[in-house]
């Protein structure tokens, strides 16, 4: 058996439930996996950071999938509704790393990713950024070593926050990457941050648990804001206070003081 995979996943597809059932079915292998239904969103998405393997309908409207694996320079499973032995053998010859047939079972898809995936050398078991880490096969997240609760929900909005970190999202785009296909609005979003930011900050990751509101266009987590790792220590040990300075009589009242 293959091991688990923990890699980030682009699904590209013009149908909007399609995109979102394939996308909800690789995050519970814990990936992460965004959808999106177009090559443009695509590489918006990507702007900072490719995906390990790339899902994407042969046919895009501005484009096609082979196209888009070779912007984005990743491997592609393309999804295809031709038949024939020939379409799969030119879509393989010209450059995909699988096809796969609609209609499709999930757990096939889950499957082939698995394998495709298993190849790679660059496993990721957790994501990493400054004091806080989201472990990826275990689907908790951790501050400083120290586990941080989070709802499943909570959990993948920040996972689509940090892919990659810095990046704006808009509400739209947290929706497509972290909801079930209608089942919230914009407004569920503005709500689940509010917790997750709270949740943060209860942590110990500072004002805004590191979720900064970009007006008229969304979300971002935003590195500048980590607090420093050790910023939490502001006092000196009274063991360590420099008493060499004091006079007698100051050094004696100040023991007093100390013991009442």
């Amino acid at each position: 058996m293959e091991p688990p995979g923990q890699y980030r996943i682009l699904v590209v597809d013009p149908h909007p439930t399609l995109r979102m059932v394939l996308a909800q079915r690789l995050r519970q292998d814990g990936h992460m996996a965004a959808a999106v239904g177009s090559a443009t969103e695509a590489l918006e998405v990507c702007i900072q950071e490719q995906p390990e393997l790339l899902v994407s309908a042969e046919l895009l409207e501005e484009t096609t999938a082979l196209k888009l694996a070779a912007q984005l320079r990743c491997p592609v499973m393309v999804l295809t509704a031709r038949t024939g032995a020939e379409a799969v053998v030119s879509l393989l010859d010209g450059g995909a790393e699988d096809v796969l047939r609609k209609p499709f079972g999930l757990e096939e898809l889950a499957a082939r990713c698995r394998k495709l995936l298993g190849r790679s050398s660059g496993l990721q078991e957790k994501v990493s950024v400054g004091p806080l880490a989201v472990h990826l096969l275990l689907r908790q997240v951790t501050l400083r070593d120290q586990p941080v609760e989070l709802s499943p929900r909570e959990f993948a909005l920040l996972c689509a926050l940090m892919m990659p970190p810095g990046h704006v999202r808009s509400r739209q785009e947290l929706l497509t990457m972290a909801w079930p296909p209608f089942s919230g609005g914009p407004r569920s979003v503005d709500t689940q941050v509010l917790t997750l930011r709270r949740k943060l900050e209860q942590a110990g990751l500072g004002e805004g648990g590191g979720i900064e509101t970009v007006r008229q266009q969304g979300y971002r987590f935003s590195l500048d804001n980590l607090p420093d790792k050790d910023s939490t220590v502001d006092a000196t040990p009274q063991d360590q206070l420099p008493t060499q300075t004091l006079e007698p009589g100051t050094e004696q009242l100040s023991g007093k003081q100390q013991s009442t």
